[in-house]
Protein backbone atom coordinates (compact mmCIF):
# COMPACT_ATOMS: atom_id res chain seq x y z
CA UNK A 1 0.00 0.00 0.00
CA UNK A 2 1.36 3.43 -0.95
CA UNK A 3 1.24 6.23 1.60
CA UNK A 4 1.76 9.97 1.30
CA UNK A 5 4.00 12.20 3.36
CA UNK A 6 4.34 15.93 2.81
CA UNK A 7 6.04 19.04 4.12
CA UNK A 8 5.48 22.74 3.46
CA UNK A 9 7.66 25.84 3.59
CA UNK A 10 6.69 29.46 2.95
CA UNK A 11 8.59 32.63 3.71
CA UNK A 12 7.68 36.22 2.81
CA UNK A 13 9.73 38.48 0.63
CA UNK A 14 11.89 41.03 2.38
CA UNK A 15 9.84 43.69 4.12
CA UNK A 16 6.45 42.53 2.84
CA UNK A 17 3.43 40.47 3.76
CA UNK A 18 3.49 36.90 2.52
CA UNK A 19 0.97 36.75 -0.35
CA UNK A 20 1.51 33.00 -0.91
CA UNK A 21 -0.90 30.62 0.78
CA UNK A 22 -0.69 26.83 1.22
CA UNK A 23 -3.33 24.30 2.16
CA UNK A 24 -2.75 20.54 2.47
CA UNK A 25 -5.58 18.27 3.57
CA UNK A 26 -5.62 14.50 3.90
CA UNK A 27 -8.76 12.88 2.51
CA UNK A 28 -7.49 9.51 3.78
CA UNK A 29 -4.16 7.86 4.56
CA UNK A 30 -3.40 7.55 0.85
CA UNK A 31 -5.31 10.56 -0.53
CA UNK A 32 -4.31 14.21 -0.33
CA UNK A 33 -5.33 17.63 -1.60
CA UNK A 34 -2.51 20.18 -1.92
CA UNK A 35 -3.14 23.80 -2.90
CA UNK A 36 -0.75 26.68 -3.44
CA UNK A 37 -2.00 30.17 -4.33
CA UNK A 38 0.14 33.21 -5.08
CA UNK A 39 -1.72 36.51 -4.70
CA UNK A 40 -1.33 38.78 -7.71
CA UNK A 41 1.04 41.70 -7.34
CA UNK A 42 -0.32 45.02 -8.51
CA UNK A 43 -3.84 44.18 -7.38
CA UNK A 44 -5.44 44.58 -3.97
CA UNK A 45 -5.36 42.24 -0.97
CA UNK A 46 -3.02 39.60 -2.40
CA UNK A 47 -2.78 37.59 0.82
CA UNK A 48 -6.55 37.68 1.33
CA UNK A 49 -7.19 36.62 -2.27
CA UNK A 50 -4.78 33.68 -2.04
CA UNK A 51 -6.33 32.49 1.22
CA UNK A 52 -9.93 32.93 0.03
CA UNK A 53 -9.34 31.11 -3.25
CA UNK A 54 -7.48 28.24 -1.57
CA UNK A 55 -10.16 27.73 1.07
CA UNK A 56 -12.94 27.87 -1.55
CA UNK A 57 -11.22 25.21 -3.64
CA UNK A 58 -10.62 22.95 -0.65
CA UNK A 59 -14.26 23.24 0.48
CA UNK A 60 -15.53 22.43 -3.00
CA UNK A 61 -13.30 19.35 -3.20
CA UNK A 62 -14.08 17.96 0.25
CA UNK A 63 -17.83 18.45 -0.22
CA UNK A 64 -17.93 16.71 -3.61
CA UNK A 65 -15.09 14.18 -3.59
CA UNK A 66 -17.45 11.22 -3.06
CA UNK A 67 -19.74 12.10 -5.95
CA UNK A 68 -17.59 13.56 -8.76
CA UNK A 69 -14.81 12.18 -10.90
CA UNK A 70 -11.46 13.76 -10.00
CA UNK A 71 -11.21 15.73 -13.24
CA UNK A 72 -14.74 17.08 -12.86
CA UNK A 73 -14.05 17.79 -9.21
CA UNK A 74 -11.08 20.03 -10.02
CA UNK A 75 -12.96 21.94 -12.71
CA UNK A 76 -15.88 22.50 -10.36
CA UNK A 77 -13.54 23.68 -7.59
CA UNK A 78 -11.97 26.30 -9.84
CA UNK A 79 -15.40 27.53 -10.92
CA UNK A 80 -16.43 27.85 -7.28
CA UNK A 81 -13.27 29.79 -6.41
CA UNK A 82 -13.80 32.19 -9.29
CA UNK A 83 -17.38 32.85 -8.18
CA UNK A 84 -16.31 33.43 -4.57
CA UNK A 85 -13.55 35.87 -5.48
CA UNK A 86 -15.92 37.73 -7.84
CA UNK A 87 -18.31 38.26 -4.94
CA UNK A 88 -15.47 39.48 -2.73
CA UNK A 89 -14.27 41.93 -5.39
CA UNK A 90 -17.77 43.40 -5.61
CA UNK A 91 -18.18 43.50 -1.85
CA UNK A 92 -14.79 45.13 -1.24
CA UNK A 93 -14.84 47.38 -4.34
CA UNK A 94 -11.48 46.16 -5.61
CA UNK A 95 -9.66 43.95 -8.06
CA UNK A 96 -7.81 40.93 -6.73
CA UNK A 97 -6.80 37.44 -7.76
CA UNK A 98 -4.15 34.75 -7.59
CA UNK A 99 -2.17 32.21 -9.53
CA UNK A 100 -3.25 28.82 -8.20
CA UNK A 101 -2.31 25.17 -8.50
CA UNK A 102 -4.17 22.20 -7.03
CA UNK A 103 -2.92 18.61 -6.79
CA UNK A 104 -5.33 15.82 -5.92
CA UNK A 105 -3.71 12.48 -5.14
CA UNK A 106 -6.21 9.65 -5.01
CA UNK A 107 -6.11 5.94 -5.91
CA UNK A 108 -2.34 6.09 -6.62
CA UNK A 109 -2.97 8.76 -9.24
CA UNK A 110 -2.10 12.45 -9.46
CA UNK A 111 -4.67 14.86 -10.85
CA UNK A 112 -3.67 18.50 -11.09
CA UNK A 113 -5.03 21.80 -12.39
CA UNK A 114 -3.61 25.31 -12.39
CA UNK A 115 -3.88 28.92 -13.47
CA UNK A 116 -0.92 31.24 -13.73
CA UNK A 117 2.79 30.75 -13.08
CA UNK A 118 2.82 28.41 -10.09
CA UNK A 119 4.46 25.09 -10.98
CA UNK A 120 4.34 21.36 -10.33
CA UNK A 121 7.43 19.18 -10.76
CA UNK A 122 7.84 15.45 -10.25
CA UNK A 123 10.99 13.44 -9.61
CA UNK A 124 10.50 9.88 -10.89
CA UNK A 125 13.27 7.30 -11.45
CA UNK A 126 15.85 10.01 -10.80
CA UNK A 127 14.50 12.33 -13.48
CA UNK A 128 13.05 15.79 -12.79
CA UNK A 129 10.04 16.71 -14.95
CA UNK A 130 8.06 19.94 -15.10
CA UNK A 131 4.40 18.97 -15.52
CA UNK A 132 2.89 22.46 -15.89
CA UNK A 133 3.32 25.38 -18.27
CA UNK A 134 3.37 29.00 -17.13
CA UNK A 135 0.40 31.12 -18.17
CA UNK A 136 2.39 34.29 -18.81
CA UNK A 137 3.15 36.73 -21.62
CA UNK A 138 5.66 39.58 -21.97
CA UNK A 139 4.71 43.17 -21.48
CA UNK A 140 6.65 46.41 -21.18
CA UNK A 141 8.79 46.14 -18.10
CA UNK A 142 8.14 42.48 -17.34
CA UNK A 143 5.56 39.71 -17.58
CA UNK A 144 1.85 39.42 -16.88
CA UNK A 145 -0.42 36.47 -16.18
CA UNK A 146 -2.58 35.40 -19.07
CA UNK A 147 -4.66 33.08 -16.87
CA UNK A 148 -5.52 33.38 -13.19
CA UNK A 149 -8.40 33.21 -10.72
CA UNK A 150 -9.71 36.78 -10.48
CA UNK A 151 -13.50 36.58 -10.58
CA UNK A 152 -13.79 37.26 -14.30
CA UNK A 153 -14.27 33.72 -15.55
CA UNK A 154 -11.69 31.84 -17.60
CA UNK A 155 -10.52 32.74 -21.10
CA UNK A 156 -9.73 29.08 -21.71
CA UNK A 157 -10.72 25.87 -19.97
CA UNK A 158 -8.72 25.28 -16.80
CA UNK A 159 -6.16 22.59 -17.73
CA UNK A 160 -6.63 19.36 -15.79
CA UNK A 161 -3.93 16.70 -16.16
CA UNK A 162 -3.43 13.14 -14.90
CA UNK A 163 -0.45 10.94 -14.08
CA UNK A 164 -0.08 7.52 -12.47
CA UNK A 165 2.21 7.60 -9.44
CA UNK A 166 4.94 5.14 -8.55
CA UNK A 167 6.66 4.29 -5.30
CA UNK A 168 9.35 6.84 -4.35
CA UNK A 169 7.98 9.56 -6.64
CA UNK A 170 8.45 13.06 -5.26
CA UNK A 171 6.18 15.96 -6.14
CA UNK A 172 7.16 19.60 -5.76
CA UNK A 173 4.60 22.41 -5.98
CA UNK A 174 6.10 25.89 -5.83
CA UNK A 175 5.59 29.59 -6.40
CA UNK A 176 7.70 31.63 -8.78
CA UNK A 177 9.60 33.10 -5.84
CA UNK A 178 10.93 29.58 -5.23
CA UNK A 179 11.66 28.19 -8.67
CA UNK A 180 13.37 31.36 -9.90
CA UNK A 181 16.06 30.99 -7.24
CA UNK A 182 16.63 27.26 -6.69
CA UNK A 183 19.08 24.91 -8.34
CA UNK A 184 16.77 22.19 -9.59
CA UNK A 185 19.37 19.45 -9.31
CA UNK A 186 18.90 19.91 -5.55
CA UNK A 187 15.31 18.74 -5.87
CA UNK A 188 16.45 15.25 -6.88
CA UNK A 189 18.96 14.59 -4.11
CA UNK A 190 18.32 16.99 -1.23
CA UNK A 191 17.37 16.07 2.30
CA UNK A 192 16.47 19.59 3.43
CA UNK A 193 16.18 22.70 1.29
CA UNK A 194 17.79 25.83 2.70
CA UNK A 195 15.93 29.03 1.95
CA UNK A 196 17.96 32.18 1.45
CA UNK A 197 16.86 35.07 3.61
CA UNK A 198 16.05 38.56 2.31
CA UNK A 199 14.60 37.42 -0.99
CA UNK A 200 12.58 40.04 -2.82
CA UNK A 201 9.61 37.75 -3.48
CA UNK A 202 7.59 35.30 -1.40
CA UNK A 203 9.03 31.80 -1.56
CA UNK A 204 6.83 28.72 -1.08
CA UNK A 205 7.01 24.99 -1.74
CA UNK A 206 4.98 21.87 -0.99
CA UNK A 207 6.97 18.63 -1.04
CA UNK A 208 5.00 15.38 -1.40
CA UNK A 209 6.57 11.93 -1.07
CA UNK A 210 4.99 8.67 -2.28
CA UNK A 211 6.27 5.75 -0.23
CA UNK A 212 5.46 2.15 0.61
CA UNK A 213 3.91 1.51 4.00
Amino acid sequence: MKTIDFSISSIPGKGKENEDYILCHRLSEDSLVAILADGMGGLSYGAFAAKTISESILTAITENVDRDLPTDLLRKAFDVADSVIREKCIEMHCKMGAAVIVALIIDNSLYYAWQGNVRLYIVSHGELLLLTTDHIAPQLGGLFLTQCVNGKGYREDVPVQFRELEQDDKIFICSDGFYQHVQFAELITHDTLVFEKDRADDCSIIEIFICQK
